[in-house]
């Protein structure tokens, strides 16, 4: 059975997105233009007279740029780690 959100759900997801958002935008050296698609739609997680699918398609918005953020602040962490035991073999002996 497909169960649909409801408005209050797609506001919360809304919101909680829109801290991500926030968050990475304060501790992150992001491209410009990371948010462009969402700042056009003007839909905001205060928004509550918006109907239920503009919160949504808010959602879908901010969604995938926030995950492929995430994904590459994953990959620099990662290489930061590999690169921390190069030039140590020497030490090993």
């Amino acid at each position: 059975m497909e169960r649909t959100m409801r408005k209050r759900e797609s506001l919360y997801l809304h919101a909680l997105l829109a801290l991500v958002r926030e968050d990475f935008e304060h501790n992150r050296d992001l491209a410009t233009g990371a948010f462009d698609e969402y700042e056009a739609m003007d839909v905001r997680p205060t928004g509550i007279h918006r109907s239920k699918d503009a919160h949504q398609r808010a959602v879908f918005a901010l969604a995938p740029e926030l995950g492929a953020l995430a994904d590459r602040a994953t990959d620099d962490v990662d290489r930061q780690r590999l690169d921390a035991g190069r030039g140590t073999e020497q030490y090993a002996e």
